[in-house]
């Protein structure tokens, strides 16, 4: 009865947390909203690293690097996927509307 349990218990905990990225650790896993736009600066502040941020996008430009991250709008695909969208013209225009609300430049 008590291997039930901690199968049940394991099998919950399975389906409820997202599966990694291969090479990057659980400390930097991120997730984001389907279909919601996301400035880089949101992304880090919601706890997604620089590293994650450049393994998941689909589409990166080449100059786009770890560094050059926060004024640039990126599109979540679903869960914990990024496709890029634009970088904003200058810094700081990369504007945060909150959870749940696409970011945009403005």
């Amino acid at each position: 009865m008590k291997s039930i349990v901690a199968l049940s218990i394991l099998a919950t905990l399975a389906t409820a947390s997202p599966a990694p990225v291969p090479g990057i650790s659980a400390r930097t896993w991120g997730e984001c909203s389907s279909g919601v736009s996301y400035c880089g600066h949101t992304l880090l502040n919601i706890g997604w690293s620089r590293e994650l941020i450049m393994t998941t996008i689909s589409n990166a430009p080449s100059w786009l690097g770890v560094d050059s991250l926060e004024n640039v709008l990126f599109n979540c695909v679903g869960g914990s996927w990024l496709t890029f969208i634009k970088s904003c013209n200058a810094p700081g225009t990369c504007v945060d509307t909150g959870a749940g609300n696409s970011d945009y430049c403005s």
